[in-house]
């Protein structure tokens, strides 16, 4: 311990000099030092890329730096055992962006799930009870006794934190907390950290929402390229200068190119009373009517579970309508995969790992993923042309600004943001006349959100028409010349002067539903 802490409290946790490489010669994380101290929010922000997840699985034990010190309330740690039950033992914690709960099981249930301290039976009456006592001390609401399958995204982020508190967490990490959150349940997890905080607790809120990170931190570190570029107090705190540490430029305002021959009288595509069934006893669609025209973005606003994979899936072929019609230039259309594409229609996933890219495949398999042995461009009488899909990849990746720019490279290799680049750049070869485009920058940072942004902008001012499904309300309300919300799976008009309030009630099937 330096002579300059010794009358100031000890750090909950300090790491000094954390080298990590998981390919020699490529850093992933370069002499990074880190701290959080008792009764402090520490914003860790850096583009998709830049080491933060490493950096904090380091943290939790979960992977060993190759060089650096760890010191845990003033006592060193040993690289070389630390692991995650010993991350456990320290108290500390991470919550996840993807909920790690088991669906199937009760809040009290979870909360002893593989409770190391739990006893051999499972005691209802004591769970409830400790569960009740968490709440209401840190206000965070969980319906009791409620199956976690049957809560919403906020929901079940509240009974982790609360499963967590509950294993005598000191340390909290949070993983993009509010990214699938209505502003209702953002608004009510601030003051929940805030109380942590005033317990004396140490919480890591991992986030590319500059507006929240001025708000809520007490310090912000920023990474860069595997190092620290910048570690500011909050009276420091500044949304641009925070926008240089991560990208090491200014980012300038996102201008709004002119729609060119945008014609509204008649939709490109227009849904009239689709239904469809739900997905694993979801809500699925219920008589939705949409239209979306040449030359606009549509925003379809919603809580994540709300019929948006349904929607997707239909719009992209692979889910049958149970009633109603899908209309493109007016014509009734068969949702199909190769039908809805050859009319032009492209649709980029909003489940990158699950739907939209192949890790194992290179970055040219994934770019010819969805091309059939008819497309010209990279087949010759159904045999593949290996060079000229390779060198087509080249180009895009010369063009987008995908690193590393090997288009032989796995695709699991790629960041998100470069993984969410190489979809995008898919999904725009074509010049598709309708995009269907499903949370396109969830988890991406600053820089990387601008790009895709760009692009749908682009797109839109070439008169090709955009139906930008989205949790990310302020992305809705960014992009979209038209905005309606998707609730327990039927679509409602939002009011052009609806504020966020407004728009959030919508979003949950109150008022003004």
């Amino acid at each position: 311990m330096s002579a300059a802490r010794a009358g100031a409290a000890l750090p909950l946790i300090e790491l000094t000099a954390i080298d990590k490489s998981f390919v020699p010669q490529r850093p992933v994380l370069r002499r990074v030092d880190f701290d959080v101290r008792p009764g402090e929010i520490h914003a860790l922000l850096g583009e998709n890329g830049a080491g933060k997840s490493t950096l904090m699985n380091i943290l939790i034990g979960l992977v060993r730096a190759n060089a650096g010190a760890i010191e845990i309330s003033g006592r060193p740690v040993d690289l070389a055992r630390f692991g995650p039950s010993a991350a456990a033992r320290a108290g500390i914690s991470m919550v996840h962006q993807h909920s790690t709960l088991v669906p199937a099981m009760s809040v009290e249930e979870n909360l002893c799930f593989a409770d190391p301290s739990g006893g051999l039976l499972f005691d209802r009456r004591r769970a409830a009870s400790r569960l009740a006592e968490l709440s209401q001390r840190y206000q965070l609401d969980v319906p009791p006794g409620a199956r976690v399958e049957d809560l919403s995204v906020g929901q079940r982020q509240r009974a982790e934190i609360l499963r967590a508190l509950d294993r005598g967490a000191r340390l909290l990490i949070l993983d993009e907390p509010t990214a699938a959150l209505t502003p209702g349940e953002t608004a009510a997890l601030f003051p929940a950290l805030r109380r942590l905080r005033a317990s004396g607790r140490g919480v890591v809120f991992i986030s590319h929402k500059l507006d929240e990170v001025e708000a809520l931190a007490d310090r912000v570190t920023v990474l860069r390229r595997g190092a620290v570029s910048g570690t500011l107090a909050a009276g420091e705190l500044d949304a641009r200068e925070l926008g240089r540490l991560m990208l090491g430029r200014d980012l300038s305002a996102l201008e709004r190119p002119s729609a060119s021959g945008g014609e509204r009288s008649s939709p490109l595509m227009r849904l009239r009373g689709l239904s469809a069934a739900g997905l694993g006893g979801g809500c699925g669609l219920h008589d939705v009517d949409l239209a979306v025209h040449r030359g606009e973005i549509v925003g379809v606003a919603g809580i994540d579970g709300n019929g948006q994979r349904e929607l997707e899936e239909v719009l992209a072929g692979v889910r049958r309508m149970d009633s109603g019609s899908l209309e493109v230039d007016g014509k009734p259309v068969r949702p199909h995969v190769r039908t809805l594409r050859s009319l032009g229609v492209s649709h980029l996933s909003g489940d990158r790992e699950r739907a939209g890219l192949i890790p194992g495949f290179s970055l040219t398999e994934n770019w010819i993923l969805k091309a059939s042995h008819s497309d010209e461009r990279f087949f010759s009488h159904g045999l593949l042309r290996a060079a000229t899909a390779s060198e087509a990849t080249r180009v895009a990746i010369a063009h987008f600004d995908i690193t590393p720019a090997d288009a032989a490279a796995d695709v699991a290799t790629l960041s998100g943001g470069n993984a969410q680049k190489l979809a995008v750049a898919r999904e725009l070869s074509g010049e598709p006349r309708l995009l269907v485009a499903v949370n396109p920058t969830r988890g991406l940072d600053v820089g990387s959100t601008r790009f895709v942004h760009e692009q749908l902008l682009a797109l839109r001012a070439r008169a090709a028409a955009v139906l930008l499904i989205s949790t990310e309300l302020d992305e809705v309300l960014l992009l979209a010349d038209r905005c309606v919300a998707l609730s327990r799976g039927r679509v409602h008009a939002i009011p052009a002067d609806a504020d966020r309030a407004a728009i959030g009630a919508i979003m949950l099937g109150g008022q003004g539903a």
